[in-house]
């Protein structure tokens, strides 16, 4: 029997996992906080994810591949192949009765992001640096899967960047809290938002002028250049053969979990380099340099050679980038990432003039970023925009430089429901408001057609009564006329 419900899927499609989910639409008019904790159950106490007034119920939530029970670590022996299979079996196992009213899908990039671009929309361009993804056609299979193929289902599909789809959330939401919030900081409209994520890669999400921004085809911000710190001696990442610049002090470059995984490697290599010289400038001064201490930093060394051979000095690798979590807040690498990121929001205040810049991403997990970042943008900046109010103290950075309204459940997994939001609700507008298909973005939208139509009927009531007066009077008159013309008798 039809509920009469709406069931969004959404992809979070990453080159590393996939997170699908699929989700039970319902509307609020009352302000509610952005998500209640996930844990992946069908407690709808627990799983109310909000977008703006938009409240979404999650039934099902999976990672592909999942974790490993024991172990804790991501398994990188999955094909593309395989990660899309098991999207599309998880969509079927979970098919509502009625269908799935939208899909929405927010990709990492390089991708095809024009739906008139029929060769490549959907699909992971040729230019991405993750070679077995080059080519690949995601949309197509779970669109199948989620039966939304051919004719007027077509358009209850959407597909976008991992950053440009969370960078329509954030604005979505952010707007709906400004509107109902008297505690703004700011007076004007939001009309601009910027979503950096930083994670394997580096991307760029843009709002401007209220709409996500597409041209020749999508923001790629992670690959602009930056002014290094000085003495910056790092040679550059492995995924540099296929970028931009050749990865040499871009963004990505620099502060990728890639990128810092193989400075890491490349700092740990210069450090055995320089301990190898200090032994055998000390080693000949007496004994036979086979002391105890000397036998232990002999053994660390080789086992801290062997970790780093094993990896083959590439940051390409799930379980060697883990390597990031174990780093204290002071060790350097956090400079030189916070300096790469600070660049890149300058760089999109001074081109943009974007109102809010959202990071997200993995490496963002790590708090004490946020204040380094803030920090370093207000030294770049020099005072050059001391006039806008919103920029004139560096404290103010933290209502300009923010973080992801939805870390809990990913960023990317919430821009792929915005996307399938906005497009069911484009469906239902240009169906004329057929049952089940009004506004699920505003939640006043229904009052708000209920009133216009009120207004209609008394203006209606008001024009009939006046045009039956005019009708009376006019009638009088002539009778009035003909009278005093007849003859008298």
């Amino acid at each position: 029997m039809a509920d009469n419900k709406a069931y969004l899927a959404a992809v979070e499609g990453g080159g590393t996992t996939f997170v699908v989910s699929v989700a039970c639409v319902s509307s609020s008019s009352s302000s509610s906080s952005s998500v209640a904790k996930n844990n992946n159950n069908n407690d709808e106490n627990n799983n109310i994810l909000s977008i703006g007034c938009t409240k979404l119920h999650l039934l099902h939530t999976a990672t592909i591949p999942k974790r490993d029970d024991v172990t804790g670590e991501i398994p990188n022996n999955y094909t593309p192949e395989e990660i899309i299979s098991e999207a599309c079996s998880f969509f079927r196992t979970h098919l509502p009765p009625d269908g799935y009213s939208a899909l929405g899908i927010a990709s990492f990039g390089p991708a095809g992001v024009d739906p008139k671009s029929k060769d490549q929309y959907g699909k992971i361009l040729s230019g991405s640096p993750k070679k077995q993804w080059r080519g690949v056609d995601i949309l197509s299979p779970i669109q199948e899967a989620c039966g939304l193929m051919g004719g007027e289902l077509e358009k209850r599909v959407a597909f976008d960047t991992d950053v440009n789809a969370p960078a329509l959330a954030e604005f979505q939401h952010r707007s709906y809290q400004q509107e109902q919030s008297s505690n703004t900081s700011s007076s004007k409209p939001l009309t601009s938002l910027s979503y950096i994520t930083i994670g394997t890669g580096v991307g760029v999400g843009l709002v401007l002028n209220s709409q996500p921004l597409h041209g020749l085809l999508h923001p790629e911000g992670g690959h602009i250049c930056i002014q290094p710190l000085p003495d910056d001696k790092f040679t550059g990442y492995s995924w540099g053969a296929k970028s931009p610049y050749k990865g040499l002090g871009t963004v990505e470059g620099v502060a990728s979990s890639v990128a810092l995984t193989e400075r890491w490697i490349q700092m740990e290599q210069e450090r055995e380099m320089a301990k190898k010289l200090y032994a055998k400038g000390s080693g000949g001064s007496g004994g036979n340099g086979s002391s105890p201490s000397r036998k232990r930093d002999e053994e660390q060394e080789q086992s801290s050679k062997i970790s780093i051979n094993d990896n083959n000095n590439n940051g390409d690798n799930a379980q060697t980038r883990e390597i990031l979590c174990t780093l204290p807040n002071s060790h350097p690498i956090w400079l030189h990432a916070s300096n790469a990121i600070a660049n890149l929001c300058v760089s999109l205040l001074l081109l943009t003039s974007c109102q809010k810049i959202v990071l997200g991403g993995g490496i963002m997990k790590r708090d004490i970023l946020y204040s380094m970042v803030r920090s370093r943008v207000w030294t770049l900046l020099n005072g050059y925009l001391d006039s806008v109010e919103e920029l004139s103290d560096e404290r103010k950075l933290e209502d300009v430089i923010v973080g992801s309204s939805w870390e809990e459940v990913g960023s990317g997994l919430v821009g792929a429901f915005a996307l399938a939001l906005d497009a069911y609700e484009k469906d239902g507008e240009e169906e004329g408001g057929e049952e089940g298909r009004t506004s699920l973005l505003d939640s006043d939208a229904s009052g708000k057609k209920k009133t216009a139509s009120e207004s209609e009927e008394q203006r209606l009531f008001t024009s009939g009564v006046l045009v039956g007066i005019g009708l009376s009077f006019g009638c009088a008159l002539m009778m009035s006329l003909l009278g005093r013309g007849s003859p008298r008798r």
